[in-house]
């Protein structure tokens, strides 16, 4: 079919599918052909592309079920920061949690190229339930399969929040959008923007793809749960850093260091510099 279609792949992540739901601790594991087949299974298929494999859902369930990741190219698995709770203070303290996820990954994975993604504040797919929560009124609701705060600035703030706490990691990949749809980039009809036009995360997903193969540059702020940042360097040595209001509040940036002036950010504002 990938041939049929003209796809020219250049890495394909597989799991079983008895694996797309959680196996809570005590729990009989679901029969599942061993993942050395799976994985053997798929290079037969695809000989000439990088293999991936972990989990299509959270870093829990992987946790709980390590992939041989000796016969992998990359470990990879997603986020989502309303599984418990959605609103607003605890979507952001969400970002809190993932250098420590990262920092397990790394623990148990080594130096394996690792990524992460697609993870939207969204759920795309529920491992502990038949299925996510319709959200046709577009409320905060915990397991949602849509949330109002993507099409708006909050979203944009998340996502340079989000890049901002899995920098140290080293990433291969981060995926924290799709191109259109209710994890898009793109507005849908009924929004502040106009249908087809770039939602505030655009901004935001660019900025971090201008950042991709930049060396990190260390940078903090006195208060990283209510701006945080994110710097890198280039091989010509230009230096881009983005900040972002993680707040429903006004808040006064010193960026002397940088440039010497005060930035006073709106909620959930971002801004670049350099």
């Amino acid at each position: 079919m990938v041939r049929q279609a003209g796809l020219k792949l250049s890495a394909i992540a597989v799991s079983p599918s008895v694996d797309r739901q959680s196996t809570p601790p005590g729990s009989a594991w679901p029969e599942c052909p061993p993942l050395e087949d799976v994985y053997a299974a798929t290079c037969r298929a695809f000989p000439d592309i990088r293999l991936g494999g972990g989990m299509f859902s959270y870093f829990t369930e992987l946790n709980r079920k390590r992939v041989p990741a000796d016969l992998l190219d990359f470990v990879s698995h997603c986020t989502c920061p309303i599984v418990h709770a959605a609103d607003d203070l605890s979507v952001m303290q969400s970002l809190e949690a993932l250098p420590f996820i990262t920092r397990s990954a790394r623990a148990i994975f080594g130096a394996k190229p690792y990524r992460i993604g697609p993870s939207t504040i969204a759920m795309r797919q529920n491992p502990y339930g038949g299925a996510t929560k319709a959200n046709p009124h577009n409320q905060r609701i915990a397991m949602a399969d849509r949330d109002p705060r993507h099409a708006g600035l909050f979203a944009a703030a998340w996502t340079i929040g989000y890049g901002a706490r899995v920098a140290p990691a080293g990433l291969e990949m981060l995926t924290l959008s799709s191109f259109s749809g209710p994890f898009g980039v793109l507005a849908a009809s009924g929004e502040p923007v106009d249908e087809g036009e770039p939602r505030p995360i655009f901004q935001a997903v660019h900025g971090l793809c201008e950042l991709a193969g930049f060396r990190q540059v260390a940078a903090r702020t006195s208060d990283e749960t209510r701006v945080v940042t994110l710097a890198g360097r280039s091989a010509a040595c230009q230096t881009i850093m983005w900040l972002a209001n993680l707040t429903a509040s006004e808040v006064t940036v010193d960026i002397f260091g940088f440039e010497r002036r005060r930035l006073v950010m709106t909620p959930y504002a971002i801004t670049r510099i350099g």
